[in-house]
Formats: C-alpha cells, sequence, structure tokens
C-alpha cells in the first residue's frame, strides 16, 4: 500500500492537471462560473427548507443550520461518488495509451469535488453568523471530519469506478442507490425521530456517524464524542483500504475492458 501511495505520488503534477482540467470544463462558459458551486446548495437548502420547516414542521430547532451541516457533506459525497464511478470508463483513451496508476482518476475526481465541498464554507459561515452561532474552538475539528470523510468517499468511488469497468450498469444503478441512501440517512429528519431502543439501527448506516459529527461541531459547537470519533476515523480508514484492495485487483484488465 505504502509503494502504491508513493507511486500515486510520483504523478501529483498529472492529477492537478486533472483536476484543474475538471474544474475548467464544468464552468467553460458560464457567466458565473464558481459562483454555481455556491448557488447549488443554497437552493437545495431552500428547497428543503420550505418543504419540511414550513409544511411539514420537524419541530427541529434551528432547523436551517440543521440542514445545512449535514446537507453539505453529503453533497461532497454524492457527487464525488457519481462522478467517480465513469472516472476509469470516461477516461478511456488515456487508460490505454499512457502509463500511470489508475487510482488517479477516481483520486482527481474525489479532489474536484472536495474543492467545491470547502467553497460552500463561503456560504456555511455566513449562516452561521446570520443565525447567531459563532464557531469556536470545535470548530477547528472540521479539518479531521474532512479528511477521514475523504477517505471514505475515495474508497467508495475506487470501488465503483473498478467496478463500472466491468458492469457498466453501475453507474445507472449508483443513481438509484445513493436516493436511497439519502433518504435513510438523518439529514433532513432527526435522528430522535427513531425510539431508543431501536436508535443504534440508524447507526448502520456508515454517513449516520459522519453527520453526528458534522453536528456537533457545526450546530453545537462542541467537539464529538470518543465513540463518534472513533467511528468516523475506523469507518475512513476501512473503507479507503477497502476501495484500495478492489481497486487493485480489477485495475490489471481495465485496458482490455474498456
Amino acid at each position: 500500500m505504502i509503494k502504491r501511495i508513493k507511486g500515486i505520488w510520483e504523478f501529483k503534477y498529472l492529477i492537478y492537471n486533472l483536476v484543474l482540467r475538471d474544474l475548467k470544463v464544468k464552468y467553460k462558459g458560464t457567466t458565473l462560473g464558481f459562483l454555481w458551486s455556491l448557488l447549488n446548495p443554497l437552493l437545495m437548502l431552500a428547497v428543503y427548507t420550505v418543504v419540511f420547516k414550513y409544511l411539514m414542521d420537524p419541530k427541529v430547532e434551528n432547523f436551517t443550520i440543521f440542514l445545512f451541516s449535514a446537507l453539505l457533506p453529503w453533497t461532497f459525497l454524492s457527487s464525488a461518488v457519481a462522478m467517480g464511478a465513469g472516472s476509469i470508463t470516461d477516461n478511456g483513451n488515456l487508460v490505454k495509451k499512457v502509463y500511470f496508476p489508475r487510482e488517479v482518476l477516481p483520486l482527481s475526481v474525489v479532489l474536484v469535488n472536495l474543492f467545491h465541498f470547502f467553497l460552500t464554507f463561503l456560504v456555511l459561515i455566513p449562516a452561521l453568523l446570520f443565525f447567531h452561532i459563532r464557531p469556536g474552538f470545535a470548530f477547528l475539528f472540521l479539518a479531521v471530519i474532512i479528511f477521514f470523510q475523504t477517505l471514505f468517499v475515495l474508497g467508495i468511488a475506487l470501488i465503483f469506478s473498478a467496478l463500472n469497468v466491468y458492469y457498466r450498469d453501475i453507474k445507472h444503478l449508483l443513481e438509484v442507490l445513493l436516493q436511497l441512501w439519502f433518504w435513510v440517512t438523518p439529514i433532513i429528519w432527526p435522528i430522535t425521530l427513531f425510539p431508543i431502543k431501536y436508535r443504534a439501527l440508524a447507526y448502520l448506516n456508515p454517513f449516520t456517524v459522519f453527520v453526528t459529527a458534522y453536528r456537533d461541531v457545526i450546530l453545537k459547537n462542541r467537539i464529538p464524542g470518543i465513540l463518534t470519533i472513533a467511528g468516523v476515523m475506523v469507518l475512513g480508514v476501512l473503507v479507503f483500504l477497502l476501495g484500495a484492495l478492489v481497486f487493485q485487483k480489477k485495475q490489471r484488465r481495465f485496458a482490455e475492458e474498456i
């Protein structure tokens, strides 16, 4: 694994150029450019806030920030995984003609979406101040959560990008799975809706622990508990290692299958 990571690091300039290319292509010809990265979560936030706060009334204090603190990291995950699934097949010519660690392709997609995720903090921080929530010392702990979420997201992207080479339906199936995953994750509904004796079942969803960690820091302005921190770290590392293992085994026949 260490040898593989060193090999990927040697192609850091390729990663940089791929990230830069994807950013330029995405906003090429648009008037607002990177502002679309801010408008998209803002529009989603506005729609969900109106529907669930004013029409369905979930009785959650400070619902807008409650929603924002989970919706932003979810958007990072879903966009990176959806785009990452096609990262190998969409770059078939590059895979066939040039040698480089194939992990570079899904990694570059994850980094593009991580960049967009960071941009959304330009909206999050003013929103916190508007709702009289002052980021404290615990806010610095977001760096730890984001790091392990990035490992988690990269692991999933590695798995689906490799499988999509052999089974092209994977990319379409993933769209359905991500929608289902969204609704079973406590993003727009509080985990307190579960009866106490069944609440542990909610944590069978691996993204629930990340949502809990983000809300502890952003909404409650406190460092997450030991179990939450441990869950974030363990899930991030394990899913990354699983993704790397699956990718390593499947990549040998990428050029043939593409």
